[in-house]
């Protein structure tokens, strides 16, 4: 089968732009780092269209971005569940004017505030479940700059860090959102020189490279080279080396500190056909004798994507990368993406898709994201996932 390469390049067209008298400004340089609005000089059709993903939404301020549903019934939602309270780590009361940040607008939204002990930010301790419009119990007790923003961000880096006391380490970061470089690595030097070989493209890239990127958030798994700063077992993967951070295209994280990570599926002698007490990992896959039949382990738990597409004959065979399905943008001259018709491309209406990708992987409260595996055997039974939603609104836009 030919490799349909639909991912949208960022370089695509820089001669003719150039000519067309394109000039970027110098960028504020962070490692490389030029940030996203830098981009959008030169590739505005890119960066529009981006900008109505859900990676360009993951993280807003909350004046921005708080969900309209969820402010209105912020003290109680119609089925009579409180909503949020308290910050999870200090325990202190907040109230809705207190949140900084709103984490997520399709599936879930969560709520960040200040945590005054370390400066940085902790989370409420409920969700807002967009499909069945309730609050729910949220228990993450770490901070979200120590937790998460690994991959709720671009250009993230820990930049000081001492063992004996996770809870002093300093962190910084390009920008909120999964950015440009997120994707595509450091932009200044492409910027300065216009040369495309300055800048990593998943259109060119092998089906591994382009995407082992998409993997590097994608992906469960458990860290114990850094902590959080509440000292717990960490389920992001920052750069080994202080200062520095993820440069799509350029580095391979599965190859950083392999000893010191449990990411089965990915890593050797750590299958997914296992299951791993104690740890995030436990009860992550379906391993009983169906999927040990099928030799075909469906998540049981969300952001696993890449690892249930690595075992698709999509990856094992070099057929299809994360980008011939999933778009992040729309390029010059070429529609986004649309993940639900690309089945069809190839296989027609040979299979149902609702069949092959059941919603399986829970994401809130009966709530589930679809199965990566393809296994044209699979027969579980899917529940409810957030196709289908119209978009959002928000509370604070009149």
């Amino acid at each position: 089968m030919k490799r349909t390469r639909w991912a949208a390049s960022a370089v695509a067209g820089a001669a003719a732009l150039f000519l067309a008298g394109c000039v970027a400004d110098a960028p504020v340089e962070q490692n490389n780092f030029a940030g996203s609005q830098a981009c959008a000089k030169c590739h505005s059709t890119e960066y529009k269209t981006w900008q109505n993903t859900l990676h360009a939404k993951m993280v807003l301020p909350a004046k921005v971005g708080l969900l309209k549903d969820a402010g209105d019934n912020w003290a109680k939602d119609a089925k009579g569940n409180a909503g949020p309270t308290k910050g999870n780590i200090s325990g202190a009361a907040f109230k809705m004017d207190d949140v900084v940040y709103v984490l997520g607008t399709k599936w879930k939204q969560r709520y960040l505030v200040k945590n005054p002990t370390t400066g940085n930010h902790q989370f409420m301790d409920k969700q807002w479940n967009r499909v069945h419009q309730q609050w729910e119990p949220y228990g993450q007790r770490n901070d979200w700059e120590t937790q998460c923003a690994t991959c709720h961000a671009t250009g993230f880096r820990i930049t000081a860090y001492d063992a004996a006391k996770p809870q002093a380490q300093k962190v910084s970061m390009v920008e909120h959102n999964i950015g440009c470089e997120s994707c595509h690595g450091p932009g200044a030097a492409h910027i300065k020189s216009m040369d495309k070989k300055d800048i990593f493209n998943p259109k060119n890239a092998s089906v591994e490279q382009s995407s082992l990127v998409c993997g590097y958030c994608h992906v469960r798994k458990e860290n114990y080279n850094f902590k959080t700063a509440q000292g717990s077992v960490r389920e992001d993967q920052p750069h080994p080396v202080i200062g520095d951070t993820y440069k799509a295209g350029q580095d391979d994280w599965r190859r950083w500190y392999p000893d010191k990570m449990l990411i089965p599926g990915v890593l050797p002698n750590q299958p997914v056909s296992e299951n791993y007490p104690n740890t995030d990992l436990f009860n992550a896959f379906f391993i009983d004798d169906k999927a040990k039949a099928w030799n075909s382990f469906d998540g049981r738990k969300h952001h696993q994507e890449y690892q249930e597409y690595l075992q698709s004959k999509h990856y094992t065979k070099k057929l299809l990368s994360c980008s011939d399905c999933h778009s992040p943008h729309a390029v010059e001259g070429k529609p986004e993406i649309k993940p639900a018709g690309t089945c069809a491309a190839c296989h027609g209406t040979f299979y149902d898709v609702k069949k092959i990708m059941p919603g399986l992987a829970s994401t809130a409260q009966n709530l589930f994201v679809q199965s990566h595996t393809f296994n044209k055997a699979q027969d579980r039974k899917g529940g409810p996932t957030a196709s289908g939603l119209p978009e959002p609104a928000y509370y604070y836009k009149k």
